[in-house]
């Protein structure tokens, strides 16, 4: 299936803005499978989650043995994989609270004879996004429009990022490793990461944003990632010089090649 930018209007409404406010949750869900189960990792390099491209989802890392939490976003359905496969009982944030999801998960861990006291909400970070209680229901169905679209922004940026990281390799430029394509829950970007020489003080990040509270549409960015936290800008700091917004792509009829092109560009800027 051959899949097209979404209209730029789809990220001017408050609809988009409360679809990724859904999405990020169900995004925060598998996030505290992985970090109930799973050793922290520097950066909560744990909690990183895998784009399968042939499944068009999000999956945890492997944890409890053979376990995985998957999200496929245009239903915001959160399911158990075994074995790498999904299995039955997904769930699907609509018109149900926040508590109805630990429900689930605790009630999935049960009838796997997982143990169920490890499983925590708590997660190592904190956002002023965060969901949770059995008050408020959620209500993907209302934003069925935009989840479309940000599945489809996340289906092209994968293509664009991997092909970025390609023309890397081949460039020569990059003396350690490109890191593979990953979702971070705590911005909820899609990134690789190219390590640089030992000696120097920052890895790159290439990637996609689906947008923030500075700007509402999506947008790609190359920024530095230190080793230490503390010295890493916060998540909507990003180098203005290094963005380029779905905006902007409308606006000068940018074709993929040309936004891989500039992204390789940035890139290689900031190895210096």
């Amino acid at each position: 299936m051959t899949y097209n930018w979404p209209d730029i209007s789809t990220f001017t409404s408050p609809d988009y803005k409360k679809a990724r406010y859904e999405a990020q949750n169900a995004v925060f869900w598998l996030a505290r499978g992985a970090h109930s189960y799973l050793e922290p990792l520097p950066q909560n390099r744990h909690l990183e989650l895998e784009w399968q491209s042939d499944r068009e989802t999000l999956c945890t890392k492997v944890f409890d043995g053979d376990l995985q939490i998957g999200l496929s976003i245009p239903e915001l359905e959160i399911f158990f994989c075994e074995n790498g496969e999904k299995v039955r009982h997904s769930f699907w944030f609509d018109d149900r609270t926040p508590a109805y999801a630990e429900a689930w998960y605790l009630v999935e861990l049960l009838h796997r004879d997982r143990d169920r006291s490890k499983f925590t909400i708590e997660l190592p970070f904190e956002s002023k996004d965060f969901f949770l209680g059995d008050t408020d229901e959620h209500d993907a169905p209302a934003v069925a429009v935009e989840l479309k679209a940000m599945h489809d922004c996340f289906i092209i940026a994968a293509d664009v990022l991997s092909q970025v990281q390609q023309k890397l390799a081949d460039s020569g430029d990059v003396v350690a490793e490109i890191g593979g394509i990953s979702c971070k829950p705590e911005n909820f970007t899609l990134s690789f990461e190219i390590v640089t020489k030992p000696d120097d003080h920052a890895n790159v990040l290439v990637g996609m944003s689906l947008g923030d509270d500075l700007r509402p549409a999506p947008f790609f960015f190359v920024s530095k990632n230190y080793a230490e936290s503390a010295k890493n800008n916060h998540a909507l700091d990003f180098d203005a010089a290094n963005l380029l917004s779905l905006n902007k792509m409308s606006e000068q009829k940018m074709d993929n090649a040309t936004v891989i092109n500039q992204l390789l560009q940035d890139a290689k800027s900031c190895l210096g």
